[in-house]
């Protein structure tokens, strides 16, 4: 039986790209993995001004001077954000691929709307900007956004209910902006990754057991996967996922595409 053949949409080597929430966790797994792969420039966007400053000053010793870019940023400040992709743009003159990966996991509601605004309202900023910057029809070349979204989109339950959904909102827009007649237009992929849960500071017990005095949301979280396992499988959609799709990366498992059930589901909720 001949081997399948999987079309390979983009290789990193030599291209540019921003992550926001890139100063730790799977962001700072995605920019380190992004430069191992030979990107010509990596720009990372934090609010962590510590974290960010030691990460590039780690990776510009490993790698040179100008591979990476910490950018001190706010995403869920338009303005921030705007300055942030300007920056980058001025100092590599193009951009190849945008990982919206940021994220706020809260339950106090002093900042539940700083979770909407981080989550959702952030990313389809940087979703559209990005867009204007890549797209065919703005003048640019192309290019690859990645949204991270959550296996909780994709699930129904009475706990986090609004990061669950300002990770299914996320997941309904990229795939609305990743349709077939927006990339021929525009041709940039946009394409979203559902993560499982993953063992980072988000996850962290100290933090998750401040949410659910009985309950704590902590102990429910049976499997969590590596960052590194994170990463890889976000590495592989760049590289493999068609616009429009969704994936799913979980439980330290290879990254496989969902879009197909998904559609289905969607097909049967639509039957009404």
């Amino acid at each position: 039986m001949a081997a399948s053949y999987v079309k390979r949409w983009l290789s990193v080597e030599d291209k540019v790209f921003l992550v926001t929430g890139g100063a730790a966790g799977v962001g700072a797994g995605i920019v380190r993995a992004l430069l191992h792969e030979n990107a010509r420039h990596v720009a990372f966007l934090d609010i962590a001004d510590r974290e960010g400053s030691a990460l590039e000053s780690e990776l510009i010793t490993k790698y040179g001077a100008l591979k990476a870019k910490f950018i001190k940023c706010d995403i869920s400040d338009d303005g921030q954000l705007a300055a942030a992709y300007r920056q980058v743009l001025d100092k590599y003159r193009r951009l190849d691929g945008v990982i919206n990966n940021a994220a706020v996991l809260t339950v106090d509601e002093r900042n539940i709307k700083r979770m909407v605004d981080v989550n959702f309202t952030a990313t389809v900023s940087s979703t559209m900007k990005a867009l204007e910057i890549m797209g065919v029809h703005k003048g640019g070349g192309g290019g690859t956004i990645i949204n991270i979204s959550s296996l909780l989109a994709l699930n129904l339950g009475s706990h986090l209910p609004v990061y669950a959904a300002t990770k299914t909102a996320v997941l309904q827009f990229s795939i609305a902006m990743g349709a077939e007649e927006a990339y021929s237009e525009s041709k940039v992929r946009v394409i979203t990754v559902c993560l499982g849960p993953t063992d980072t500071a988000i996850l962290n017990r100290s933090n998750l057991d401040n949410f659910d005095k009985d309950q704590p949301i902590a102990s429910r979280v049976d499997v969590r996967q590596k960052v590194e396992s994170a990463v890889s499988g976000i590495l592989k959609v760049l590289e493999e996922g068609k616009s429009g799709s969704t994936w799913i990366v979980k439980n330290d498992q290879i990254a496989y595409d969902y879009t197909e059930t998904l559609n289905k589901a969607f097909s049967v909720l639509s039957d009404t």
